[in-house]
């Protein structure tokens, strides 16, 4: 492992280039006469991105009353796990700016992303990709790590300026072990507000790495198992990946091929089910909720026609029709999804 490190000074966070400042505009003389407005139409279409979340940086926008913590201020590492993401690491680095803290693990990048990371201040480290849980455990213990609590954010992803504000209040103040918010997920330029993704996107993020850790022989989940408490955050972190929906979709062939795997070789039903009954009488403290766990590990195995139920499920039952065009796109791409992981299920029996 090779190893490069630039720490990010305390209260400074990653120094990012300011922007430049916008020309003035030209005066415009007066009209002689005014004409009369034209009337107000009787309805207005509100923009699909009202009132959506600001990026935190290290300048707040112009007029923006909003608090943000201060650059570097919080007692946090963010770790950022990446391969081949130049088109989103800037921006994820620079919503990570509030941290002490910002280390980027890189597995192998080819298109310049360890470079970028660098030069907006980032500490780079290289490592061989070692699985979703195994990734994480090996970034949240190794000794680099300079704060006892992490926040592991996805290069596609951003932070908000309320959630970094949130956890700048919140931090110490309960005796809480880790934190989870919601994931906002951006779909061809539409946030998915139905189909049952974001009212089921509650993920533990921001952890006390003295009693988390990841199960690294768990080669596809990145469900950190906590010992205590887990407090939940109001404010939601953005996915909104840039490397277009080619990317998205041959990163969801890899997904089918990991969760075939995992489908493979899952014991029989009763089994599975007397797993679920000793965790609700011993609670383990994975921080994916049990409900969830019944549904993937024991219902979902029984369903007859996944691709179809589950399309069905997503667009009609949770209104995935609410979400226009894309809401359609990302439900039959879900259904694809499905139908990808059944045949490569039934090639391994064949």
């Amino acid at each position: 492992m090779t190893t490069q490190t630039h720490r990010i000074p305390p209260r400074q966070g990653p120094s990012f280039p300011a922007a430049p400042p916008a020309a003035p505009e030209p005066a415009t003389p007066a009209p002689a006469a005014p004409e009369p407005a034209a009337p107000e139409p009787a309805t207005t279409r509100t923009p699909r991105r009202a009132n959506w979340p600001t990026p935190y940086d290290t300048a707040a926008p112009a007029g923006s009353t909003q608090p943000q913590p201060a650059p570097g201020s919080v007692p946090v590492t963010a770790i950022i796990l990446a391969h081949n993401e130049a088109p989103n690491i800037v921006r994820a680095i620079r919503s990570a700016g509030w941290c002490r803290q910002v280390v980027v693990v890189d597995s192998g990048s080819t298109d310049g992303t360890a470079d970028l990371a660098r030069a907006i201040g980032a500490t780079v480290w290289h490592e061989p990709w070692r699985g979703f849980a195994g990734q994480r455990q090996w970034a949240m213990t190794n000794p680099g790590i300079a704060h006892d609590w992490v926040y592991f954010l996805d290069s596609d992803e951003w932070v908000s300026t309320a959630l970094a504000a949130e956890i700048a209040a919140r931090l110490g103040t309960a005796d809480c072990a880790a934190y989870s918010q919601r994931r906002r997920l951006v779909f061809e330029g539409r946030w998915i507000a139905h189909c049952g993704w974001y009212a089921n996107s509650w993920q533990a993020r921001l952890l006390d790495r003295r009693v988390a850790y990841f199960d690294a022989a768990v080669t596809y989940s990145e469900r950190a198992v906590v010992t205590g408490e887990v407090g939940r955050l109001s404010a939601d972190l953005i996915d909104e990946d840039h490397k277009g929906l080619a990317a998205w979709l041959r990163k969801h062939v890899r997904y089918a091929e990991l969760e075939a795997a995992r489908r493979v070789t899952q014991p029989a039903v009763r089994e599975r089910l007397a797993r679920v009954r000793e965790e609700v009488r011993r609670p383990t403290g994975s921080t994916r909720p049990l409900t969830r766990t019944i549904a993937r590990d024991v219902i979902f195995p029984l369903v007859p026609a996944k691709p179809a139920v589950l399309f069905c499920y997503m667009y009609l039952l949770r209104s995935g029709w609410r979400d226009g065009r894309q809401g359609l796109l990302f439900c039959l791409y879900y259904a694809w999804y499905e139908l990808t992981i059944g045949a490569l299920t039934r090639s391994v029996h064949r």
